[in-house]
C-alpha cells in the first residue's frame, strides 16, 4: 500500500517511515494536519494514513486529529486512517472511531502489532473494492448508527459478516482457501459460518 505517516515528532516519524517500509509498503511523510490533508489530496494512490492523534499547534489535544479524520473521510470514504496515539483514554479512541478511525495504535507499538493493523487495512482495502466492482456501490461501514458504542458493534460486525460472505463465494466455499484469505484460521472461519448462518448455495432451502 502507499502509506502516509502524519507525526510531529522528529525522532518517531522517520522510525515509524522505516518500519512501514520494512514491511513491504511505500511512505511519505507529513508534520501537521493541514499539510497531510493537501498530500492526500494531491495523490490518489495513498490507501493508509498512519495519524498522530494529537498534532500542532497543540499537541496536546486532539482537534487536530480528529479534524484530519473529518475531512479525510470526506474526501475519501474507503481510505483507511489507523489511528497512533499516547492517548490511551477509552473517550478519546471511541471519538476517533466515530469520526472514521479504522483502528487505533497506542504507542509504543510493536512491529507485530503494526504488521497486523496494516495487513487488516490492506484486506479490508481489497475487499471493499471487490464488492463495489461486484455491485456498483458498497455501503462502508455505516449502515448501522455510530453514535452510540452498540452502534459501532454493528457496523463492525455488519463488515465482517459481508466480507466473510464474499471471500466465501469467491473460493466456492473452500474453507481452507477463504481461511487464508481472510488470514484466520479454520476454527476462526468456522465461528463466523456458524454465527453468522451461512450455507453452501446447493445447502440452501
Amino acid at each position: 500500500m502507499r502509506v502516509l505517516i502524519i507525526e510531529d515528532d522528529h525522532q518517531l516519524r522517520p522510525l515509524q517511515r522505516a518500519l512501514v517500509e520494512e514491511l513491504g509498503h511505500e511512505a511519505d511523510e507529513a508534520t501537521n494536519a493541514r499539510d497531510g490533508l493537501a498530500m492526500l489530496k494531491g495523490d490518489p494512490e495513498i490507501e493508509l494514513v498512519m495519524l498522530d492523534l494529537g498534532l500542532p499547534p497543540d499537541p496536546q489535544d486532539i482537534t487536530e486529529g480528529l479534524w484530519f479524520l473529518e475531512q479525510a473521510r470526506l474526501w475519501n470514504v474507503l481510505l483507511k486512517v489507523i489511528v497512533v496515539s499516547g492517548q490511551s483514554h477509552e473517550d478519546a479512541q471511541l471519538r476517533c472511531v466515530k469520526a472514521g478511525a479504522f483502528d487505533v495504535l497506542s504507542k509504543p507499538f510493536s512491529k507485530e502489532r503494526l504488521e497486523f493493523a496494516l495487513s487488516k487495512a490492506a484486506f479490508f482495502s481489497r475487499s471493499e473494492k471487490t464488492l463495489r466492482n461486484q455491485e456498483g456501490k458498497f455501503p462502508v461501514m455505516v449502515v448501522a448508527d455510530v453514535s452510540s458504542e452498540e452502534g459501532l458493534k454493528m457496523a463492525r460486525e455488519e463488515v465482517v459478516e459481508r466480507i466473510v460472505r464474499t471471500t466465501l463465494g469467491e473460493t466456492g466455499h473452500n474453507v481452507s482457501e477463504a481461511a487464508r484469505r481472510l488470514g484466520i484460521t479454520r476454527e476462526h472461519l468456522y465461528y463466523y459460518i456458524k454465527k453468522y448462518g451461512i450455507v453452501r448455495p446447493e445447502e440452501e432451502p
